[in-house]
């Protein structure tokens, strides 16, 4: 039986399990300081996003540099003009045409890094695997930029609702191939998307749907396409090549468009009209769908709800239980446990909170957040953590703080998209998975290969590696080791302690412990903070980072 009751009281190590879990890490201190408060509350505030200044964020976003690009403007002179828009980046000041995948990475997970609405990018990245999108059939970096946006905005709103969103939303109609679905007439449906959306995204594979619904299903998504506002085209100032830099979502059905409007596939001619792809009279105006008659001809009167739309959140009410059960799993496993170590009634029991709470994912998080279940000893290093949490994470702890980066001359931003070649053999290619159905998680990040690259990750992050930039070397991850100690560290022991507090990993046995520090401070070597010490309390923590202790969470 999964234990949904809150608990009454927390520790600082029960904080920093919060952080790990549900965000990407809080430092020892920042634990200290939330364990005197009351957890229900403070759970609260950190789902909801309560009590965080963004104002440095801000600023750091849209006016300093891009953080897709480290700006060539100097550290400690102006600002480049209008670089937070995420199609552009600067370059000398200047804006510049990108499209560029990795620049998208790098956007990311700058913001994971940095932003203080941790809970709400931990989100994101969660339904990034759900509903998986790759870049590589997309083919606009924008575009998935806008999905995340989508994600973000639907961490604390109800499934359904995130649902609906993110079958409207642009790079998953390419995905998915909704820009092709035709039910015009007598053409053919696609039925990619019409499957996909029960097999991977609300109910799980065979889990009460049939054929003959996915069939219906697409009949009631034909024409869920997307148009591009001409203000939201980038053109290349070298060959006068377009990209859509937002796309809107529009039902195809024949009807009018504004002026300066775009078709999804011909960012050349403004349109008048979209091409009618929607199920209409001809093809009948009712489909049979999980046990139910539903129009799909029109949207539904006072629901601003699109044509179809109904038959997409019907799911939730002929299904729901099934939907729950699906949802329920995956929470249950990037968050909590493991499935394979749960009781027989654990994912029934979150399941039932999910649909009692009408599949209001604030409600939801909220109460799995605080609970017995997910605090409970058995559930601690208990999943191995993904490679961009885990990456993220040490990223937070040794890296400078946002005001510290600013700051430094070069600007001390991280240069996420030198760091992005290594995220798929990592084990996970932000923003490109290889097909529909994601990345496994637990032991399905660690194999031969993705163990061998996060030493290489945990390289960037932890021992100052550099990459030449404007004539200068700038550090991967700017990183001061004299900033990890509140007071200079007096012995090997001293820096080992730290860098445990700091990166958390799993316990590390005493023996393991002693050899490492035997390693970097043999025997008779008198113990100094100064350059040397300082390069090899580096050394160590890169060492922390590889050890299978730092794998799991």
């Amino acid at each position: 039986m999964a234990n949904l009751a809150p608990i009454a009281s927390w520790t600082a190590d029960d904080v920093l399990h919060l952080g790990r879990r549900a965000g990407f890490g809080l430092t020892p201190e920042a634990a200290a300081a939330l364990a005197a408060q009351d957890p229900g509350t403070t759970v609260d505030a950190w789902v909801d996003g309560t009590g965080l200044s963004t104002a440095l964020f801000d600023s750091v976003w849209a006016d300093r540099a891009d953080p897709v690009w480290l700006s060539a403007v100097s550290g400690s002179s102006g600002t480049a003009p209008a670089v937070n828009q995420p199609h552009r980046y600067a370059v000398d000041g200047a804006d510049a045409w990108r499209n560029s995948l990795s620049r998208a990475q790098a956007s990311w997970a700058f913001r994971m890094q940095y932003h203080p609405y941790a809970f709400a990018e931990r989100m994101a990245l969660f339904f990034h695997n759900l509903f998986a999108t790759g870049a590589t059939k997309v083919d606009n970096a924008a575009l998935m930029l806008q999905q995340i946006e989508t994600l973000r905005a639907g961490a604390v709103k109800r499934f359904d609702d995130l649902l609906v969103d993110v079958s409207k939303d642009p790079a998953m109609e390419i995905w998915l191939d909704s820009v092709t679905n035709n039910a015009a007439g007598s053409s053919i449906p696609n039925e990619n998307y019409a499957r996909e959306v029960m097999e991977l995204y609300s109910l799980g594979a065979d889990n009460g749907y049939s054929q003959v619904d996915i069939t219906q299903l697409a009949l009631a998504l034909s024409g869920w396409s997307f148009v591009v506002d001409g203000a939201d085209i980038s053109v290349s100032p070298a060959d006068g090549s377009k990209v859509a830099a937002r796309g809107r979502f529009q039902l195809y059905d024949g009807s009018a468009l504004p002026a300066g409007t775009y078709r999804w596939n011909n960012l050349d001619t403004a349109a008048t009209t979209v091409p009618n792809r929607h199920v209409g009279a001809a093809r009948g105006a009712a489909i049979a769908f999980l046990g139910q008659t539903l129009d799909v001809s029109a949207p539904a009167a006072g629901t601003g709800w699109a044509a179809g739309e109904n038959a997409l959140r019907s799911i939730f009410t002929s299904r729901a239980t099934n939907a729950a059960q699906f949802l329920a799993s995956r929470l249950i496993l990037h968050f909590v446990s493991p499935l394979a170590r749960l009781g027989a009634t654990d994912v029934g029991d979150v399941a039932a909170l999910i649909e009692s709470a009408a599949f209001d994912l604030r409600a939801v998080m909220k109460t799995l957040l605080k609970s017995q279940f997910f605090f409970d000893p058995a559930n601690r290093f208990a999943l191995v953590e993904g490679p961009m949490s885990w990456l993220v994470r040490s990223a937070r702890m040794l890296g400078m703080d946002l005001a510290a980066a600013d700051a430094a001359s070069p600007k001390g931003f991280p240069a996420w998209a030198m760091v992005a070649s290594y995220f798929e053999t990592g084990g996970m290619k932000l923003l490109d998975p290889s097909g529909p159905n994601g990345w496994k998680e637990d032991v399905g990040w660690l194999n031969s290969n993705t163990v061998r690259y996060r030493t290489r990750l945990a390289a960037a992050v932890a021992l100052g590696e550099t990459f030449s930039q404007g004539g200068g070397s700038v550090p991967l991850v700017p990183a001061d080791p004299t900033a990890w100690f509140p007071a200079p560290p007096a012995s090997p022991l001293g820096v080992h302690d730290r860098l445990v507090q700091l990166l958390q990993p799993a316990p590390i046995p005493t023996a393991v412990r002693d050899a490492w520090l035997a390693g970097l401070w043999p025997a008779g070597t008198a113990f100094a903070w100064d350059a040397a010490g300082q390069k090899k309390a580096r050394e160590l923590a890169f060492v922390i980072l590889c050890s299978p202790s730092s794998q799991v969470y």
